[in-house]
């Protein structure tokens, strides 16, 4: 069997060896980029906008329907939290818990609990009124809460005893009072306040709490197992003490009988699966809660990339593709959830980190020097991986790109694809877009598995070289480094043993591990920075048409429309519209023109869709740009070209111009535009579901539903582009004779509209009030059509009398 060429082309351009090509114009080089850390971090912090309703939350009053975020409730106070604070830190020597004077380690934490009350003070007294006054209380702030978290780790880790930890407790819940609950009195009623739906710390809080309840399980749970249960050494005085069986003590026995370490095996087990059913919960409900807040804030950023998107002008969509803009709000935008759980994996792995360089230092200097050789190594290869790992993400993210683009255009042109039998070209060509996303992806990953590999191979270097040591000093039983320190603390490594050696190992080889983390969240936020920029691109772009600061709404009837000396390009030198000037009143105005003349650019003018480069347009003596844009859209219905109609039914469609139109305007606009010779025929009438695009329904009835949903909108000015091109001459006759009467306002049908009338249809031009011969970009001709016609050697003239021509020709 042969492989037919394309089939061999496929197999090398997906290599099973080495690096998959990629063409030369669409990939990146690593000499391009100029981003460092800083810039990747100032990506970052663009997300904060989204990430701070989930920090932050929401002030909720305690009162029947209390309301959220009340603007009108003046100033709030949080007064009660420093004098909480004081309270609490005055009240631990006095009540002695924990008391003075009796070790450092309970001194140490008394002074904590005292600058926790002078840092309270001064966030309450340095109010951010002022430049210094914000950098004082940031200060206070970032101090009180630093304070807060060290005092309570250092109560739970560094002294004996529950007095300390409820002490540290009860300080830190008082410092969080000024951030969740405050109060204010107005006409003497106090009214409070609580912060809600501060999801994020809330996320963060149980973690950090199931991770330190890990922490402490862990410590003690292989001190027991190593030492007095497989080694037969007395129990340290705090497991002693925790277990109810001072006897076991290291003061009672020298040694323990085989028959308590058995029975110490029920305490082991016992510990741990309270401890296991004590985090399980969490474990269990920490992913959907992270999942839920991921999804909020992602939902944020789509949003707010679809909203600019609406506002960006039609230079900007017709300069882009539209699945680029797809895949940017979509995928791009989806890596602001990466962020919050990036940000998390390294405050959690650097936290670990350091501690683990703490607690390995404290058994032996050495081990601590030899895990911060880990950081070092890493971080000069990212200083080596990281460009290049930015310019194969962009690389990747263009070329998925232009796939979606790919995808959505060959969609889109379904009908034309198998009307000009164009299948095989398309298949090349997506099969083309597609294998050079694959490549690009491919030289991503496969950058991120040499970094992994990297750093593995100088992890585990360094772990066996510490692993070769540790066991030589527990083979001595040489004293550790800080055993005074980890004797306080409750522990038996004063001495390297057993126990020291697994627990060095482990703590060794989570320092790699760590760092090989930190490593891999690097390289993966070099990619989520790429996606974030491009989708951030977009917010970036101002809008070419945007309201006025003094912009006022557009309301009431239509007397005049006005263009006056009105010139516009879509590119500086190729002007589509050079001096226009004219007047349309109510009534219909049809536009006539060569193809290419300017005739949809003067109505995307009268829109707003763009704005004049020179001239104005005005609506009754005040000029467009003087309006707000939604109000302007909203009196100005369209029935454009392209009929573009949705997978709704009939009644659906006609409504997406105006959902709130009532029973009486949807049948006056389906008689106007004489959708109801068509519509009682339908399955289910107006209720029948289209297809995709409207397939079930004719040319011609897609068109009439088009002028139905432009005639729903009641707006005081319509523009009809050609209208009637797919329509019968008797149809055309029908629904031209009922737009002039619903235009004139007859028979009770409101005020007179404004109708702007684009067509090449001679019957149609005829019945038009007033004609408008746009050539050149200029109006060339203006008038009714008997006074065109007189105009000996006139354009319209000439393009009345060439259709006849052809129509008798035909």
């Amino acid at each position: 069997m042969t492989l037919a060429s394309s089939d061999r082309a496929r197999l090398r351009a997906l290599p099973v060896w080495g690096q998959a090509p990629v063409p030369a114009a669409r990939e990146h080089s690593p000499d391009e980029d100029r981003r460092g850390f800083v810039d990747v971090a100032r990506i970052f912090l663009r997300t904060w906008p989204w990430l701070e309703p989930m920090v932050f939350g929401v002030w909720r009053e305690l009162a029947p329907g209390g309301a959220a975020n009340r603007p009108d409730a003046g100033p709030w106070r949080y007064s009660h939290a420093p004098i909480l604070v004081t309270a609490v830190a005055a009240a631990g020597p006095l009540l002695d818990v924990p008391p003075a004077g009796v070790d450092w380690q309970r001194d140490l934490l008394l002074a904590a609990g005292a600058v926790m009350a002078a840092a309270s003070w001064t966030v309450l007294l340095a109010r951010p009124r002022t430049q210094g006054g914000s950098r004082i209380h940031a200060v206070a702030a970032a101090t009180l809460t630093l304070t807060a978290i060290l005092a309570t780790l250092f109560a739970v880790f560094a002294v004996t005893g529950w007095g300390d930890n409820v002490y540290a407790g009860a300080l830190a819940v008082a410092a969080a009072s000024q951030w969740l609950i405050q109060y204010h009195r107005a006409e003497g009623i106090l009214r409070v306040r609580v912060r809600l739906a501060c999801h994020l710390v809330y996320y963060y809080a149980l973690v950090g709490l199931s991770s330190l309840v890990a922490m402490v399980a862990g410590l003690f749970t292989i001190d027991l197992l190593n030492q007095s249960i497989l080694q037969a050494q007395p129990l340290t005085p705090f497991l002693a003490d925790f277990a109810g069986r001072p006897d076991l003590g290291a003061d009672a026995v020298a040694a323990l009988t085989d028959g308590q370490r058995r029975e110490l095996q029920w305490y082991y087990i016992v510990f741990t699966v309270g401890v296991a059913t004590l985090t399980f919960p969490f474990s269990l409900a920490l992913p959907y809660y992270n999942v839920w807040i991921m999804q909020q804030i992602n939902q944020g950023l789509r949003l707010a990339l679809v909203e600019r998107w609406h506002q960006l002008s039609l230079r900007y969509h017709g300069d882009h593709r539209v699945g680029d803009s797809v895949y940017r709000i979509y995928q791009d935008s989806a890596q602001v959830t990466a962020v919050i759980a990036t940000l998390t994996s390294v405050a959690t792995l650097a936290i670990s980190y350091v501690v683990a360089i703490v607690f390995v230092a404290a058994l032996d200097p050495l081990l601590g020097l030899m895990a911060a050789t880990v950081a070092v190594l890493a971080v000069l290869w990212a200083r080596w991986f990281s460009p290049r790992m930015r310019s194969r993400s962009l690389t990747a993210r263009e070329a998925n790109s232009d796939l979606t683009s790919r995808t959505q255009e060959a969609l889109n042109a379904a009908r034309l694809v198998k009307a000009c039998g164009a299948e095989a070209a398309e298949q090349s060509r997506f099969e083309t877009d597609s294998v050079v996303a694959f490549n690009a992806a491919y030289a991503v990953r496969s950058l991120v598995a040499v970094v992994t590999i990297v750093m593995f191979t100088f992890g585990a270097a360094i772990l066996l070289g510490g692993q070769f040591l540790m066991a030589l000093w527990a083979n001595v039983a040489r004293e550790t480094f800080a055993a005074v320190l980890i004797g306080l603390v409750g522990l038996s490594f004063t001495r390297w043993n057993l126990a020291a050696f697994q627990w060095g190992q482990g703590r060794l080889t989570e320092c790699a591990n760590q760092v090989g983390g930190l490593l891999r969240q690097w390289t993966t936020a070099q990619d989520m920075a790429m996606g974030l920029d491009r989708a951030f691109e977009i917010l970036d772009i101002e809008p070419d048409v945007a309201n006025a600061p003094d912009a006022v709404p557009f309301a009431g009837p239509c007397r005049e429309v006005r263009f006056d000396s009105v010139r516009f390009a879509y590119q500086g030198d190729r002007p589509v519209l050079r001096d226009v000037s004219f007047v349309g009143r109510p009534g219909v105005t049809a536009i006539v023109g060569p193809t290419g003349a300017g005739k949809s650019t003067l109505m995307a003018l009268l829109t707003r869709l763009f704005d004049p480069d020179a001239g104005r347009v005005t609506i009754n003596g005040v000029d467009l740009r003087r309006f707000d844009v939604d109000s302007l859209r909203a009196n100005v219905a369209i029935a454009l070209q392209e009929n573009v109609l949705f997978a709704m039914s009939v009644r659906e469609n006609i409504r997406y111009a105006a959902p709130d139109a009532g029973d009486d305007q949807l049948r006056r606009a389906v008689f106007v535009s004489c959708v109801d010779e068509y519509a009682a025929g339908l399955p289910d009438g107006l209720d029948t579901v289209l297809g995709d695009r409207g397939g079930k329904l004719s040319t011609g009835q897609r068109q009439r539903l088009s002028i139905a949903r432009a005639v729903i909108k009641d707006a005081p000015i319509l523009v009809l582009d050609e209208p009637t091109a797919a329509l019968d001459a008797g149809t055309e006759h029908r629904v031209l004779e009922r737009l002039a009467a619903w235009a004139a306002g007859e028979a009770g049908q409101g005020e007179p509209r404004t109708v702007f009338l684009i067509t090449h249809r001679l019957s149609t031009i005829r019945q038009a009030d007033r004609i408008l011969y746009l050539d050149a970009g200029i109006v060339a001709e203006q008038g009714s059509h008997a006074e065109l016609m007189r105009l000996p050697g006139g354009r319209y003239r000439r393009f009345v009398e060439t259709e006849q021509a052809a129509g008798a020709g035909s």
